[in-house]
């Protein structure tokens, strides 16, 4: 195994890792009643603002790969909807499902 498989192989169990943790924290601390008011504060500060500029962008730039890769076109409009709602979560649970297409794709340089 050389170098770059291990090192996406890391990059995707830390992300999975990450996502269940954050599914995880938000189904059993209840933030829910707090969510308008934080949302206020953290909008009203400038970093807060940069933080979910790069939050969002980070999440079409993942539905643009979504998109060039994904064959089944209702998925891909699924993840458009989910994506920006749920979050991160959501595209991990997209690479587990297309974690070998993609292996296959990349050494064949079929991704370009």
């Amino acid at each position: 195994m050389n170098r770059s498989m291990i090192a996406s192989r890391l990059s995707l169990v830390t992300g999975l890792v990450l996502s269940a943790l954050l599914v995880g924290w938000m189904l059993f601390t209840s933030p829910w009643d707090r969510f308008s008011s934080e949302g206020n504060w953290l909008l009203s500060h400038r970093w807060g603002q940069i933080a979910l500029l790069d939050l969002y962008a980070g999440f079409f730039l993942a539905l643009a790969l979504v998109w060039r890769f994904e064959p089944q076109r209702w998925l891909c409009w699924v993840m458009t909807v989910a994506l920006p709602l749920l979050g991160n979560p959501v595209l991990a649970l997209w690479l587990i499902w297309r974690w070998r297409t993609l292996l296959v794709m990349a050494p064949n340089r079929e991704i370009g």
